[in-house]
Formats: structure tokens, sequence, C-alpha cells
């Protein structure tokens, strides 16, 4: 049996779950999303993302026109951040150090990465409940279902 995940707006016509083969119904509630089995193995990804973080997607913010890849000095790993909203540099180079300021929950922080490059496909953005932003390449969002993507509001 799979335990792949669907997400679903609350209040939307297809809140009604059918049954499934083996009796047992499972959906969960998270603010204006409630998530339930699927067939999406890329549902299934987010899904236990979203449950290993404990943070839900809020809202669709639409697609980032510019986004950073940046490494963190500190760790090394690497992360993407809009350009548009974060860096506070308007060309950078390759390699060299640049501010992001982060805004999470009425906060603003800033830190330092080495500047990367930029992602040259669309990325998707989604306001997290715990204030992060989840940022999903538009290869990935090509793989939910056409009912995953409405439910998780994207509007195209």
């Amino acid at each position: 049996m799979s335990s792949e995940m669907n997400v679903y707006a609350v209040g939307s016509k297809h809140f009604d779950f059918p049954n499934y083969s083996n009796g047992i119904e499972y959906a969960e509630n998270h603010g204006d999303f409630v998530f339930r089995k699927s067939t999406s193995k890329n549902m299934d990804k987010l899904w236990t993302h979203f449950y290993k973080n404990e943070s839900y997607p809020e809202y669709y913010m639409g697609t980032s026109k510019r986004t950073a890849i940046c490494k963190c000095p500190t760790t090394g790993e690497e992360e993407w951040h809009n350009g548009e909203r974060c860096i506070k540099v308007e060309n950078p180079v390759k390699g060299s150090i640049i501010t992001v300021e982060l805004n999470i929950k009425d906060k603003t922080y800033t830190r330092e990465f080495i500047f990367m490059g930029w992602v040259k496909f669309p990325v998707h953005e989604w306001m997290m409940s715990k204030g992060t932003v989840l940022m999903l390449e538009q290869k990935f969002v090509d793989g939910l279902l056409p009912e995953d993507k409405r439910y998780l509001k994207i509007n195209r």
C-alpha cells in the first residue's frame, strides 16, 4: 500500500474522501490544507518534507523571476534565495560574498552566503507555516498531478 499523500484546500469539492481498499481513511488538516493519500510520487516527497519539518504551506507566492544559488560559507550547503526579495547586491559575481535578508514571522535576519550563480529555470515559491519559503523547480512541479497543483493553489 502506498503512503503517498495529496493536499487539498479545505472546503473544496474534493474534500470528501473516497474509500480505499483497506477501508481505513487517513487525512490530516493543517490550516487551509488537508493531506490525504495520493498516487503522485512528487506529492509524497512534499508530504514527507512538510511532516519532517512540521511546516505546511500557507499560500502560493508564484514563480521567482531570479533565484540565486548560494552556498553557506560555514556548512557548504547549497540554498536558493529569491533575488528580488532577498539579495542586497545588484549583479553579484560568482564566488563573491552576498548578504541575504530573510524575513521569518515578522522578524528580519541577515546572513552572508557565497554567490554561486542563478537558477536557469522557473522556481515556484510557497510561504510555509513556520515563516520559511519552500522553493520547487519547474521540473518537480511538472511531476505533480493536476489535482495536486490545483490544491497547492498554483494558478496557471
